[in-house]
Formats: structure tokens, C-alpha cells, sequence
């Protein structure tokens, strides 16, 4: 295939065909996982490609990696040849690279014409025009750049859709879900009860509130397994005279491992509560995330607005609850060395949910006891996963007081939703 000189050339050209990554990564059309891992590498020698099937002709042998940078790692110092026995550096070949579940095919003959074949972009490009396998492949690397970002920001629309464990969007692990998820939490589940509380006397002051606590969720897709850890933090300022208004700063920083592949995120933003009359409040909130792997070899910005209104109802022994949010969550320009990306994802997203809060003393404190039922729907741009349902049960102290000097919250999750994506998540919140 393509005999690649140094560590420094190779990674250079190679992330140029890539999108995402801290300077960029790749990728292409659906196709299967070799492993349990994100990653995987197919040589072929004398082999061809069909892209219509994304198959491979011939004797092939396949390695998979945990890493986008094990991936290229195994691609210079002989490390295709411990691939395939058979493959040399004037072999004609075929090597496919499997970037989290899409391909990028690059073919050679018994000449030094490089045939680069992005499935899912309906791109195939033969670079031919220069004496060398190497100059050759320079040609490749600029034809990616300067096609404007067009083809990278593709891909990465491409990823969001295709693969279950995109860092940005269309899975529950992903940014864009945390943050939708988050919204919702942070603006009605964790405070649905506040809005039938009376307004204070102003006879004792209301403390702010400092938030913290810890999230983890797991999630199973494509056989492929997601843990996430949140730090969710905020602070929340609330009036006096009438503390179920309040404004709430908040920052929630997050890791997410899939397959020994880790990948970081940060939320940032703010939301106001607004009681519209002792059953009824509206939340506006907007925030702005980043999130960044360079295991994975992806990284984005997202915006977002959304609006959450809580209604409650005080039944006959316990509360009832109804949630109702819309948002709009898109992804930004974000700009990596010489690189700007921006896959223009965006969607319009509804989340619904209903919830019974029941009174129940443990260990001779007043609790509640409430069960949930949350359904999320992403319509705009297609993803992986465009819709959710949760279930699930919290234990926490009684919210049903805005001026509480504290209290907390545990609650347990079960998520299902399309393409048979499943998983829990687990929180603990304490608010002091």
C-alpha cells in the first residue's frame, strides 16, 4: 500500500483524512464492528474493494485497536506486515480502516496511484499525477483541506448518524444527550414539587444554594459498552421574598470511557425559574458545551436553548408532576490548529415526562418517594438514536420547601431507546 517515512508524516496525513480528532480524524458508510473495540484495520494484499458492500475480495487479515491512535500507530513500522504476512511497501492493496464502525478505503495497484474511497460520501478520487506513493499521498491530504472543511464537517454529520459511540451526538452517551438530559433534570425533575410551595414571609433569609454530586451511566450499543461519569456543579441564587425564583449557574464536567477510549466534556450555562401561579412555572436556560477525544479522534461545540415548563398537581397523598421541554441543541464552529469544523447538527428536541412524588419517612426523616416516566424525541438532523424512554426512581429529602437550607437527592434510571440502545444511570445530588 503506501509506504509511510516518519511517526510526525504519517499521523499528519493521515488526520487530514480524518474529522474531529484535535486537528482532525475520518470516517465513511455503516459497516460492522470486528471487536468489542472502536477501532479496527483490514490489509488485503492484491485484494479489491467493493463499496457497495463495503467487502473486501481476497485474502485479508484485521487487527483492532482501542485507539484512534493505536490505529495509526499500526500502520508505519512494519505493523502492516504483522497485519498481513504477505503485504510489502510495493504491495498493491487494499487497506480499510474501520473508524468506529464507517470505512475509509485506500487502495493501491502495482503503481504509484493512490485510489482514496469514502463510502458514505459517495467520494472516490484517484491521485495519480505524481512519481511517488508519497507525493501522491501529499495530493490527498490537500485535497481534503482545501475542500473548505466540507468533506471533514461531513463526516462528522456522518458519525453522529452511523455511529453508536460518537462523542457529539446520537447516543445516550454522547454531548448533545447530556446536555438534553441535564436540562431537563436540572429544570423539573429536581424541582417539580418547589412550584407548590407557598411564597416566603421574608421573616428569615433565603440561602443560595452551592450543587454538587455524582452521576454514572452505562450504556450498551452495537455491542459496544459506554460508562459515564459526571461531576454535575452549580449554584443557585433564589429571592428572598419569593425563592422558587431562582437563577442557577451550572458547569457539569464529564467523562465517558467506550473500549479503553476515553473522551471529556463541559457544559456550561444558565437557567431561571419563573412562577407563573402556585402550580405552574415556565425555565428558559441556554448553554454552551465542548466536548473532546482524542482516543476517539473527535472533538465540537454545541449551543443550546431550551424552554422546560413544570406543572404540579398536590393529590390525595401524594404529588403528580408533568415536565414538558423544547430545545433547540446545535453544534458551533470550533477551530483545532489550522482546522475549523462545524457538522451542522442541529435538532429540535422534546422531552416529556410525568412524575409521582409520594411522602415516606425512612429512618424517622421525612423523604420522597418518586417515579418517573420520561420520553425524548430528536427531530432535524438524523442520529444514531432519535428517541429515548427512561424510567426511573429517586429517594431524596421533601423538596416541597424553597427556603430548605439543604437537601439531596438518589435516584436510579433504565433507558431504552432506538437501534436496541440500553443502559442505567445512577445519580446522587446534594444541595447545601
Amino acid at each position: 500500500m503506501i509506504a509511510i517515512r516518519s511517526k510526525v508524516t504519517h499521523g499528519l496525513r493521515l488526520t487530514a483524512v480524518a474529522a474531529g480528532l484535535w486537528a482532525v480524524q475520518h470516517s465513511a458508510m455503516a459497516g460492522p464492528f470486528l471487536s468489542d473495540k472502536a477501532f479496527d484495520l483490514t490489509v488485503a494484499t492484491g485484494g479489491s474493494y467493493n463499496p457497495a458492500t463495503d467487502t473486501i475480495t481476497g485474502a485479508a487479515s484485521s487487527a483492532s485497536f482501542s485507539t484512534v491512535t493505536e490505529l495509526f500507530d499500526k500502520t508505519q513500522n512494519g505493523g502492516l506486515s504483522a497485519v498481513d504476512a504477505a503485504y510489502t511497501n510495493t504491495s498493491p492493496a487494499v487497506i480499510r480502516f474501520g473508524y468506529r464502525g464507517l470505512p475509509l478505503v485506500l487502495t493501491t495497484t502495482n503503481t504509484t496511484a493512490i485510489t482514496l474511497d469514502i463510502p458514505g460520501l459517495n467520494v472516490k478520487e484517484v491521485f495519480n499525477l505524481k512519481g511517488t506513493r508519497d507525493a501522491n499521498l501529499d495530493d490527498v491530504e490537500a485535497y481534503l483541506k482545501n475542500s473548505g472543511g466540507d468533506i471533514l464537517n461531513r463526516l462528522q454529520q456522518l458519525l453522529a448518524k452511523t455511529s453508536p459511540i460518537d462523542p457529539v451526538a446520537g447516543n445516550p452517551s454522547s454531548m448533545q444527550s447530556r446536555m438534553v438530559s441535564d436540562d431537563f433534570d436540572r429544570n423539573f425533575t429536581n424541582f417539580a414539587s418547589n412550584v407548590k410551595s407557598a411564597e416566603s414571609t421574608g421573616s428569615e433569609p433565603t440561602n443560595n444554594l452551592i450543587g454538587i454530586g455524582l452521576g454514572f451511566g452505562s450504556f450498551t450499543q452495537a455491542g459496544l459498552t459506554s460508562n459515564v461519569t459526571t461531576l454535575p456543579l452549580s449554584y443557585t441564587f433564589r429571592r428572598d421574598m419569593d425563592p422558587r425564583r431562582q437563577l442557577t449557574i451550572y458547569a457539569p464536567i464529564t467523562v465517558t470511557e467506550v473500549s479503553g477510549a476515553k473522551s471529556y466534556g463541559i457544559n456550561l450555562g444558565a437557567s431561571y425559574r419563573v412562577p407563573m401561579n402556585d402550580e405552574w412555572a415556565l425555565v428558559p436556560a441556554a448553554g454552551y458545551g465542548i466536548a473532546g477525544s482524542v482516543d476517539l479522534g473527535s472533538a465540537s461545540a454545541m449551543m443550546a436553548v431550551s424552554l422546560t415548563s413544570q406543572y404540579t398537581l398536590r393529590m390525595q397523598g401524594y404529588d403528580l408532576a408533568f415536565g414538558n421541554m423544547v430545545g433547540v441543541y446545535q453544534s458551533s464552529k470550533f477551530t483545532v490548529s489550522d482546522y475549523s469544523f462545524d457538522p451542522k447538527i442541529s435538532n429540535t428536541v422534546f422531552r416529556n415526562g410525568v412524575m409521582a412524588s409520594v411522602p415516606t419517612t425512612v429512618m424517622g426523616k421525612k423523604m420522597a418517594l418518586e417515579f418517573s416516566f420520561v420520553n425524548t424525541l430528536y427531530t432535524g438532523t438524523d442520529l444514531y438514536s432519535n428517541q429515548y424512554n427512561e424510567i426511573g426512581v429517586t429517594l431524596g429529602t421533601n423538596k416541597g420547601a424553597n427556603t430548605a437550607r439543604s437537601y439531596f437527592r438518589a435516584g436510579l434510571t433504565y433507558l431504552q431507546g432506538q437501534n436496541d440502545v440500553h443502559g442505567i444511570r445512577l445519580n446522587l445530588g446534594y444541595w447545601f
